[in-house]
Parts: C-alpha cells; structure tokens; sequence
C-alpha cells in the first residue's frame, strides 16, 4: 500500500512542497496507526513549511497536526482502542500523509455522529477554545467578548463556546461575508475592519462599548488599538499573529488600565505542559452529540490539491476551517 505525504526538503516557499510515496509506518508500543481520512489545515501549517513556526522541526518534514480516521495497527501496550475505532488525533506535525502513527495519549475516540471532516478540523480550534475559556480565562456566564480575527477556526469555535455561556460578542472580521458566517454562530456586534482606517477609529464610530476580554488572533496595531476598549481588570488573550506582526504591547497600558496578558499555548508541542490531555476534546464530543455546537463544517481539498488549501490560508481567503482529504475519505 502507498503513504502519500506532503514533503519539505527545505524550509521556504509552500510551492516547494512535494507530494511522495513512503513506508507505511509502524506503531511503537505506544502508538496506534491510523489510516487517515481527513487532515485539518492551519496557519501553523503553512508558516511551519516555510521555516517560521516558533517551534521549528526537523527536516525533512512533514506539517500536519490533526487528523481523523480509523485505527489499522497499534503497539502492545495499548488497552484502551482497538482496531476498527474512529478517532480523532493531534500529531505533532506528520498529519499529511495517508498513515500515520500517533502515542496513544493524543487519540481519543471520535463520536460517531461527527463526521470524519470535523473531527479533523476540531482538535486545534475547539481543544484551544475550550483551553482558552474554561480554563484559563474561567470566563463567567454573561460576560462580554472581542474576537478580532472572528471568521477563522479558532474565532468561531471561541464564538460558539461563549454562546453556551450567554456571552455578548463582538465580532471583527474583514469582509462582510466573513461577519455573515461570524453571526451565525451567535457573534451579537459585527464590526467590518476597513482597511484606510485604524482599528480604533471603526470602533469608536461604531459606538462599541467596553469588553471583559480580547481574543486576538491577528496581532500588530490592531492589538493595541483594541486595549482602549478592555474594561479595567480585563484580560488581552494573544492567540496567533494572521497579520504576520508579532505585537509590542506597551506596558504602561497595562499598567493603567490593571489588565491582565493570558498567554494560551495548547497542546504537546507545549513544551513543559506535563499535564496536558484531550479532556477538552472528550467535551467537544458531549457538547455535539447534545447539539449545544454546530462546527463549522470546514471546505474539503483533495491531498493532492494541497497548495489551493495553504494559499487560501496565507492570503486570509478562508472563512472557518479547510481540511485536506485521502482517497480513503468516508
């Protein structure tokens, strides 16, 4: 059998990605091989291939950090799934291959009523989520929420996990489509960011009142422009940086206002994070199977078509998720 992967020899353009046959792997006493049919797609992805992910491999390399499908082969030590379950698994990179082989403790069970394209393109946004609002921030019922970046997997999944606590919020995206798909999801204030004007004057034209949290998945200047409008003793919660700008936050605005930085950081490749596991994705499958999330379903790309995925990343063409599919897709 062949195991197509998505290769970088060199770290660099996305257009030097190649598409090879390799062996198909086999699993260690700890792992589980699976037969992949559905990989999700992040900007993690596209800036890894191109050699600027904070956490860079080693090459070659294969990107690719969640994926669902069904378990083929698994090493002896493991108990808890059996060949022929669906799951759902975060890799830490390799998830663009047709098999791949995951440790056992970042596969869980997938419900049956998900399908194979969610469940792949639900690890990252709503395990981060979840990370995010339940634990982290510990947000309260009725609380009020800025989510820049609004339209993307991480935004809407944030969008529809404070909707289950009767949140109030403001949704920033760039076009108005993407505000469209944002109030769908329960977003209550939607804010078109216009390009010739500072993201702190559409704000204050449009009359915005004050937030107990930031989400920010865009960074640059339009981080500091949205602190004018973080209550006193609100949290700023830096997420990504889509704008390519890694913002320089100016602590006296921190000083003044008595707010608070939550850095979220989810995930095995958080180095340190001992205690991590997939208790958040156990609840993503309750809080489906009870109707309380919709998942976006995400815009499905053959393997083989990978770059249409990655472009509509980097150029911020995408509205929610895209997910990369095998042959072997169900």
């Amino acid at each position: 059998m062949r195991n197509l992967r998505l290769v970088q020899e060199n770290f660099g353009s996305i257009n030097d990605i190649q598409l090879k046959e390799s062996e198909i792997p086999s699993p260690k006493n700890n792992e589980v091989l699976i037969e992949v049919f559905s990989i999700g797609v992040s900007f993690a992805d596209v800036l890894a291939y191109e050699g600027n992910y904070q956490d860079k491999p080693d090459l070659p390399f294969v990107a690719g950090l969640e994926v669902s499908g069904i378990i083929i082969g698994k090493g002896k030590n493991i108990n808890s799934l059996d060949i022929g379950d669906e799951v759902i698994a975060l890799t830490k990179w390799g998830g663009f291959s047709e098999y791949v082989t995951v440790d056992i403790k970042y596969v869980i069970k997938k419900s049956t009523k998900i399908p194979h394209s969610i469940g792949s393109t639900t690890i990252i946004n709503y395990g981060t989520s979840i990370y995010t609002i339940e634990d982290r921030l510990a947000c309260e019922e009725n609380c009020r929420v800025m989510i820049l970046g609004a339209s993307g997997g991480i935004g809407l999944a944030c969008t529809e996990l404070l909707k289950i606590k009767n949140a109030e919020i403001v949704a920033v995206a760039s076009s108005q489509d993407k505000l469209n798909e944002c109030e769908k999801y329960g977003a209550t204030d939607l804010i078109l960011r216009e390009p010739d004007k500072s993201l702190k004057q559409i704000l204050k034209e449009n009359n915005v009142q004050k937030v107990d949290y930031i989400i920010d998945t865009i960074g640059g200047q339009e981080t500091i422009d949205s602190l004018s409008f973080l209550k006193w003793e609100g949290s700023l919660v830096p997420m990504g940086f889509a704008s390519g700008i890694i913002s320089k936050i100016p602590a006296n605005l921190i000083l003044l206002k008595n707010i608070s930085i939550v850095g979220v950081f989810w995930g095995p490749f958080a180095r340190g994070n001992n205690s991590f596991d997939l208790h958040s994705i156990s609840k993503i499958n309750d809080y489906y199977d009870k109707g309380l999330l919709k998942i976006a379903n995400p815009r499905k790309i053959k393997l083989e078509n990978y770059l249409d995925a990655f472009k509509a990343i980097k150029e911020r063409k995408s509205i929610g998720k895209l997910c990369l599919t095998t042959e072997k897709y169900k």
